[in-house]
């Protein structure tokens, strides 16, 4: 598989991310050939990004194509078969979102079978903004623009939407996931010709420990089955309660965009997880998210031990998909659906030499 991995070019640890991707499959017997975009574009630091952002588009997009042009030469050279390259679809540059139109060259010489863009929390995005790793003209000018959470947002959001049209243009799936989740998450894409992509839909406001174990549970045996999209690997600040009112309503309505449209619009299948048989009542959010589901014309499963009722059935859980028992529910889509299982060792040892 070849995967284009977008996301924004600083303020997240995704080289860390890649690497356990990688880990992964060195444990299973995988070759992932990863190929940095950005570090072709400026050479490895020969051609500094932010003298390429200060020269006019077109000779930053000659430069673009050219070595997007190179990848493509070596990865048919060597025959490499599963393959991430992980490029920017846009730059924030002096308060302007650059927007990279590359999409054509992209198609033609890297023709990835998908495209998935990375995020993180805005508040974590911010921190690594305002302290970078490493000293670096680029991240220092960025950290010199003080963005804000919104400038952040918005950035991630303009991330999202552009490698979006590039996946329409060049007809693939387009998935959004967070550095958050478990590398496993990534590595199947990019070793797995089409999995079946499941978003967990659960209640996070109400969930009380033992609950949220039981959800948890459910969700990593989940996993033997389906690439997850798991809403709690987006950390909530703990600030956010003190940031203005602005920042707030910034952060919440990106919050929601990005539960339903996202991660709800994108994956093939939502699996509402409601273990209480009496109190609290039905999540709002939760039954936002499948009537939304219902809409993109997504497959939808819930887990309600309460029992079979007409505001579910009817109108927000297909015939056959409503469960009184996560054993029933992992019955039907094993031996009904008959999904089947992945046989890869997910787990990475302590001591595995990441590269």
């Amino acid at each position: 598989m070849r995967v284009l991995v977008t996301g924004m070019l600083a303020g997240m640890d995704d080289h860390g991310y890649l690497d356990r991707v990688v880990a992964l499959g060195q444990r299973n017997g995988r070759q992932i050939k990863v190929f940095n975009a950005v570090e072709e574009f400026t050479r490895h630091g020969k051609k500094p990004l932010e003298r390429l952002l200060g020269t006019t588009d077109y000779l930053f997009e000659l430069t673009r194509e050219r070595e997007y042009e190179k990848i493509g030469y070596e990865i048919q050279r060597h025959g490499y078969q599963d393959v991430i390259v992980r490029a920017p679809a846009t730059c924030e540059w002096n308060r302007i979102n650059r927007k990279f139109k590359d999409q054509r060259i992209i198609r033609d010489f890297i023709r990835p079978d998908l495209i998935v863009t990375l995020i993180d929390a805005e508040w974590l995005i911010k921190e690594k903004l305002e302290n970078p790793a490493k000293a670096d003209p680029f991240l220092n000018a960025l950290r010199e623009r003080n963005h804000n959470l919104y400038e952040i947002l918005s950035w991630m959001n303009e991330e999202v939407s552009l490698s979006e049209d590039w996946a329409r243009y060049m007809g693939i799936p387009h998935y959004v996931m967070a550095v958050g989740e478990p590398a496993e998450a990534l590595y199947k894409l990019a070793v797995h010709p089409n999995p079946w992509v499941v978003y967990a839909s659960y209640s996070m406001t109400y969930a009380t420990p033992d609950k949220r174990l039981e959800v948890n549970k459910i969700i990593t045996q989940l996993r033997q089955f389906a690439v997850i999209i798991d809403p709690q690997t987006v950390e909530i600040g703990t600030n956010y309660d003190h940031e203005t009112p602005a920042n707030r309503e910034a952060i919440y309505a990106y919050t929601v965009h990005r539960d339903l449209h996202w991660y709800v619009g994108k994956v093939h299948a939502v699996v509402a997880i409601h273990p209480y048989p009496e109190r609290p009542p039905l999540s709002a959010g939760m039954m936002d998210e499948l009537g939304h589901a219902r809409d993109y014309m997504k497959a939808r499963y819930m887990i309600f031990p309460k029992g079979f009722s007409p505001f579910t059935t009817d109108s927000y859980i297909e015939k056959g998909h409503l469960f009184e028992t996560p054993e029933e529910f992992f019955h039907h889509i094993e031996h009904v659906e008959k999904r089947p299982r992945f046989t890869d060792e997910f787990d990475l040892q302590s001591d595995l030499k990441l590269h």
